[in-house]
């Protein structure tokens, strides 16, 4: 592979996260380095977990909940619907500001709500409450969460998510996003 592969595919995609981004309010960066995170930028990508597209949605998860938030209407996206790049980005990006803004209302700082969204779009947001306080309640948590820094809140994420992946997931995706900023 070119060794500029992982840039010339987000060039590709671009129009799409840009554009997306911006409807739902979300910083470019963070759609690009999920996007990296998840797939490498190929709009083929399966996970084991039944997860398709550049995004990696589970349609019957994320992928629904998007889909609904997106196009009123309750249904499961099927999996030729989440491999086209800008049906999985749109969806993928309406994830984001789902989690932002149903699951973490209660976090008041932008960067904390931001790396507890990059947690639950890997692992959910019941899992990052239950690191906090062994609850599935995301409202039990916030007192928790509001009072750490963005340095106190990553690095317990990064030791108290109960999930492996989850931990590094945090961490990739918050160290992809430095080379998306311009």
């Amino acid at each position: 592979l070119n060794p500029d592969h992982l840039n010339q595919r987000a060039q590709k995609v671009r129009p799409y996260v840009e554009k997306y981004a911006k409807m739902y309010g979300i910083d470019i960066p963070l759609v690009f380095a999920i996007i990296e995170q998840e797939s490498a930028f190929n709009r083929m990508a399966r996970s084991g977990k039944n997860a398709y597209g550049l995004m990696q949605l589970v349609p019957k998860y994320g992928g629904k909940d998007a889909y609904m938030y997106v196009y009123k209407i309750d249904d499961e996206p099927e999996p030729e619907f989440l491999y086209d790049e800008e049906n999985n980005i749109r969806l993928g990006t309406a994830y984001i500001r789902i989690l932002m803004t149903r699951e973490f209302p209660t976090i008041k700082e932008k960067i904390n709500k931001m790396l507890c969204t990059i947690a639950a779009y890997n692992t959910g947001a019941g899992n990052v409450a239950r690191a906090f306080t062994g609850k599935l309640s995301v409202s039990g948590a916030a007192g928790q969460i509001n009072a750490m820094s963005n340095r106190q809140l990553y690095n317990y994420l990064r030791q108290n998510l109960h999930h492996p992946e989850a931990r590094g997931y945090v961490k990739g995706v918050t160290e992809k996003m430095k080379k998306y900023v311009k």
